[in-house]
């Protein structure tokens, strides 16, 4: 119960963590950004050129596809403005699963001091 954690998972625990938590915030953001059909269509682009960036390299495949996901909701959000709401749930909901995973983090990191 008390076991440490080994160090890689930890790692990879906090960088799932934080990604998360910045992941949540960027589609809040974006979410803000597609009220303007324009804008939100322009935002969208670009999210979509940063995951195809991200998604060349085979480990970072599935981060890419995620990416490639954002994009794809913030075009629907810009031209369906009713839709919005479900990039609300999608960010808080990422920003809370980020903070859980940063928690176990944070206490697995301090019982290796």
């Amino acid at each position: 119960m008390g076991d440490l954690v080994p160090r890689d998972r930890l790692i990879k625990n906090g960088l799932k963590g934080f990604g998360a938590v910045g992941g949540g915030m960027g589609i809040l953001i974006l979410k803000a950004l597609s009220t303007n059909l324009i804008v939100g269509l322009i935002a969208a682009g670009l999210v979509a050129v940063i995951g195809v960036t991200i998604g060349s390299s085979k480990e970072d495949r599935t981060a890419g596809l995620i990416t490639l996901g954002v994009a794809a909701v913030t075009a629907v959000a810009a031209i369906v403005p009713g839709l919005r709401w479900l990039m609300s749930i999608s960010g808080w909901g990422l920003i809370a699963a980020g903070g859980i995973t940063l928690f176990r983090f944070f206490r697995n990191l301090k019982k290796r001091i």
